[in-house]
């Protein structure tokens, strides 16, 4: 059987995360007396890492100096807060056990700030050992949809980019499936909805995280 590995997204993805996101930012947008938003929006606010969930979140032309404090303000708030609301979605759980039981790698790809990226796989998913990429949003390196870190976990894998599913929930993820010519699988479950994902170039829509384990074999 031919070897083939998975790279998934970390937030609409594995985690549903979104709630703490929305609660946090608010918190930090009130501090800076800037309108909150409604849960909803932030489902369209990220994707792109914190430094563009801040940006989508303060009002329009605001400054450069502005955003890199309410960014800053950002990580440390949502650093203190983690997490009462976050937690993997229903079926995550199978499915890794199942991916780990046959052997299967496993990475992380995430536009979250790096460290956050480590600490929520390391909290929800230590146990799975197949698990052995995990990267989040690092300064010196382009974040999705760039293919750069991608296609840096398919050489850790020693695996060929078409011989991996890249499993996302927002346009962001399949770009970077697309451009890394890797298998590109929408989740029906995440943040956005399954027409983002078409639109971008969805090679697979999966409505459960078993499917996705069926998609392999």
């Amino acid at each position: 059987m031919k070897k083939q590995g998975v790279i998934f997204d970390l937030d609409g993805t594995l985690i549903d995360s979104l709630m703490d996101i929305a609660l946090c930012t608010n918190i930090v947008l009130k501090e800076f007396d800037l309108p909150e938003h409604p849960l909803e929006e932030y489902k369209y606010f990220v994707g792109g890492g914190a430094d563009i969930l801040i940006k989508n979140a303060l009002p329009k032309n605001s400054e450069n100096e502005l955003a890199k404090k309410v960014l800053n303000r950002f990580k440390k708030v949502y650093d203190q807060e983690i997490h009462h609301n976050t937690k993997p979605y229903e079926g995550i759980y199978e499915l890794l056990e199942l991916l780990d039981k046959n052997k299967y790698q496993v990475g992380v790809l995430s536009n979250k700030p790096h460290e956050f990226t480590i600490k929520y796989v390391k909290d929800f998913f230590s146990k799975y050992s197949n698990i052995i990429e995990v990267h989040g949003s690092k300064e010196n390196v382009p974040k999705k949809p760039n293919p750069q870190a991608a296609v840096e976990i398919a050489e850790a894998f020693n695996l060929k980019c078409e011989d991996i599913f890249f499993v996302g929930d927002s346009d962001v993820d399949m770009k970077t499936a697309k451009n890394s010519k890797m298998k590109a699988v929408g989740v029906s479950w995440g943040f956005r909805g399954t027409d983002e994902l078409i639109e971008n170039g969805a090679d697979y829509i999966v409505k459960t995280p078993l499917d996705i384990y069926n998609l392999l074999k």
